[in-house]
């Protein structure tokens, strides 16, 4: 259950970073999506946390929401596996370039996630 605060304590930072510089944040994901090692290590990350979120949801306060967002981020996880490293870097630089201007709206409402996130798991 803790690994759930934890997910929405990472993500509740994160998204303080978009909010209060989004142009930064924008540089941040161009740069590490040129990282060898990001693509596996994204995918790790979200599988690793969609097994978490499965196992911890009956103790949350929504479980079923837990295991929807357990299930989201393992499909992910597996989609991103059969996606190639140089789709997943185009991507991250489109999407940097299409949607940088509604990182700070998108930040708060990150923000706003990550604190259910913690509610839900305490």
């Amino acid at each position: 259950m803790y690994s759930i605060a934890l997910f929405g304590s990472i993500l509740a930072a994160i998204s303080l970073v978009m909010v209060a510089k989004p142009d930064a944040w924008a540089r941040c994901i161009v740069r590490y999506s040129r990282m060898r090692y990001m693509h596996v290590l994204e995918i790790l990350i979200r599988v690793g946390f969609g097994v978490l979120f499965l196992r911890f949801a009956d103790d949350a306060k929504f479980p079923l929401t837990m295991k929807i967002i357990g299930y989201i981020l393992l499909a992910v996880g597996v989609g991103l596996t059969l996606t190639p490293p140089s789709s997943h870097r185009r991507f991250a630089v489109w999407s940097v370039e299409k949607f940088s201007r509604y990182f700070r709206r998108a930040g708060l409402v990150s923000f706003a996630f990550g604190v259910f996130l913690i509610y839900t798991a305490i």
